[in-house]
């Protein structure tokens, strides 16, 4: 039995990552993978390559999604700090997804370009 407080939606779609260090002043790290399921506590992706980040960790996260998922009729924007609480690595050490906990947020807003 699925005890969960928040609904959570299961999706496949393609984001970009944007990952702020807390105590990095202008460092960032983007990258690109895919949403696995959302809910207002959590989030868990897969990243296209190895995130600059550790389990324990706590990070600020903006998420853009390439298109709109169950319950949100566009595309959207997810901003959050969250603490990593599981990274699942490969046999070959390599990442395969993320889980994260939301601290603050998540907040939702209009898709943004990280790339400008």
């Amino acid at each position: 039995m699925d005890r969960r407080n928040y609904p959570r939606i299961e999706a496949s779609v393609p984001i970009e990552i944007n990952v702020r260090d807390l105590e990095a002043t202008e460092e960032s790290w983007i990258g690109r993978g895919v949403l696995a399921n959302l809910s207002l506590t959590g989030i868990f992706f897969f990243p296209d390559n190895q995130p600059p980040f550790k389990q324990g960790d706590i990070r600020d996260f903006t998420f853009t999604l390439s298109h709109a998922i169950e319950g949100f009729s566009r595309p959207l924007t997810i901003k959050a700090r969250g603490k990593v609480i599981r990274i699942e690595i490969s046999e070959d050490h390599t990442c395969l997804g993320v889980a994260v906990d939301f601290l603050t947020g998540p907040y939702f807003g209009e898709p943004i370009n990280l790339n400008s």
